[in-house]
């Protein structure tokens, strides 16, 4: 309960600043419940502030509101191809050459 009252005094006081320092408007329903509205919203805001208090209010809302994406993950088939056997190279020693004394 307590959570969500921070939340929405948070909310608030984020409206509030942006109406008073950019003359916009914010519609919070939105920003609660799109996270593609919010992302593209607060990156608007965060370009056009001047204000400190503004911009960390941007950055707590980002953390609340906007999912972090998570790169996919590629599946790896149980069953690998075999990989190509390349046949042995061989190599030269020089240990016992002429070269060793």
């Amino acid at each position: 309960m307590e959570k969500q009252l921070e939340m929405a005094q948070l909310l608030a006081r984020f409206k509030l600043q942006v109406k008073r320092t950019l003359s916009e408007t914010v519609d919070l329903e939105r920003l609660t419940r799109e996270p593609d509205y919010a992302r593209t919203r607060l990156a608007e805001i965060e370009e056009a502030a001047l204000d400190e208090d503004l911009l960390v209010m941007v950055l707590r809302l980002r953390d609340q509101l906007v999912p972090v994406a998570i790169p996919p993950v590629v599946a790896v088939s149980a069953i690998a191809p075999p990989e190509e056997v390349l046949p042995a190279r061989e190599t030269r020693s020089y240990l016992m050459g002429a070269r060793a004394w």
